[in-house]
């Protein structure tokens, strides 16, 4: 089994132009463009992907290092990063494992990032790597979805249009998900 299969995300996650086609959402970039103008020191941003909340806290004139264990995203996110003219540390990291030999005064995982943690014990390894990196007045900020049954119910009763995107052969492509509840796990699986 591979290491991304363990982790419960396959390969549309992992290339970085199905994630920016998959992934609009940027409700969340206030919230954490403000706790970081708050934080005096250093910013370290988990499961950073392409720079989806890492750039435009970089742009705002706040130094921040992205983190994420997938290369291909990196290299995106470094290629934006540089488009922009932006000064960003991108490091290939897993977040179970951190090795940084730094401390940072705020720590953040977006967008249920944390959720595609599937084990107790790949949790517990992710905090304990965070409180080894987290500056004694530091602030460990994330998102999870909260679920609703009512939500969830509804998420299952239909395929949703989330994105379109251009493939390099010039093929329109329109990208849809649908939702499957495991109760028994408490696992809600998006394909």
């Amino acid at each position: 089994m591979k290491k991304s299969e363990k982790y419960g995300v396959g390969k549309l996650i992992h290339h970085w132009k199905y994630y920016d086609a998959l992934n609009t959402f940027t409700d969340d970039i206030p919230f954490y463009l403000e706790l970081s103008k708050k934080v005096k020191g250093s910013i370290l941003e988990l499961c950073c992907g392409t720079g989806r909340v890492t750039i435009p806290i970089a742009k705002a004139g706040v130094n921040i290092t992205g983190a994420d264990f997938t290369t291909s995203m990196l290299v995106a996110a470094k290629r934006k990063a540089k488009k922009e003219n932006l000064e960003v540390t991108f490091i290939k990291q897993d977040m179970r494992k951190l090795s940084l030999n730094k401390k940072f005064n705020l720590i953040f995982i977006p967008f249920n990032s944390l959720q595609n943690t599937y084990t107790l014990h790949d949790m517990e390894k992710i905090f304990q790597s965070i409180k080894k990196h987290l500056s004694s007045e530091g602030i460990f900020a994330f998102d999870i979805f909260n679920p609703s049954i009512h939500l969830i119910v509804e998420l299952e009763k239909k395929k949703r249009k989330i994105g379109k995107m251009v493939l390099e052969n010039g093929t329109k492509v329109t990208l849809s998900e649908s939702c499957k509840y495991d109760s028994a796990a408490q696992v809600s699986r998006i394909t």
